[in-house]
């Protein structure tokens, strides 16, 4: 399920700052971890709280605190500030990472992929709440590879932190997991026969890590 959030002028800029093709790999990071952070606090609006009792320097209070048990999981390479950001939020979650890249086109239209696996590490995910966090969700085709992984386990719940969608991407995730939440910054209505989302931002990987050719 595709979440809709007001989005703030802050997040307008921020957004136009990682678009931009001339911003710095060190303020490209720094604006995904931004994001991140952004997508953490609307998607923590639907998390179980608890209440508990405390003292504050004047009397007793009763609070709410975080209930569910949370993994955070990072696509590599392009997810890590992102994720590195959401992990300042939930302080006491887990952290798994999954490398997963494209590899021969499968359609002519740009719209599907195999995936190389790669890399993988994650924590036990049984009964618990994972966040699964990518800058991009273009064909849909690297995530699908993730969330059936993600599912063997059984989770509680799935949310999906995104920077920039397309809207088949979005599309192509809710047709094949509706019951996954879905946050994203921003949705663009157009995928080149590339596979890239248009206007997007081109390569998220190569702009984390400053690798662009």
């Amino acid at each position: 399920m595709n979440i809709d959030f007001d989005r703030s002028a802050l997040l307008e800029q921020v957004l136009a700052i990682i678009r931009d093709e001339n911003t710095s790999p060190r303020d490209f990071r720094a604006n995904l971890r931004q994001l991140g952070t952004y997508l953490a606090y609307e998607s923590a609006k639907k998390l179980d709280c608890i209440d508990i009792n405390i003292k504050t320097p004047v009397s007793d209070a009763v609070v709410k605190q975080i209930a569910d048990d949370i993994v955070v999981l990072s696509l590599l390479r392009a997810a890590m500030p992102m994720a590195d950001a959401v992990l300042d939020q939930f302080k006491d979650a887990s952290l798994g990472v999954i490398s997963a890249s494209r590899a021969d086109m499968i359609s002519d239209d740009g719209t599907a992929f195999q995936i190389k696996g790669g890399y993988t590490k994650i924590p036990d995910l049984n009964d618990k709440v994972v966040y699964v966090v990518d800058p991009m969700l273009a064909t849909g085709s690297s995530m699908k590879y993730l969330l059936e992984l993600v599912k063997e386990q059984s989770p509680r719940k799935i949310i999906l932190l995104v920077a920039i969608s397309s809207r088949f991407g979005i599309n192509e995730i809710e047709n094949q997991f509706p019951e996954i939440d879905i946050y994203s910054a921003a949705i663009d209505e157009v995928l080149n026969n590339k596979g890239y989302i248009v206007p997007g931002l081109g390569d998220a990987g190569d702009r984390v890590c400053n690798t662009i050719n």
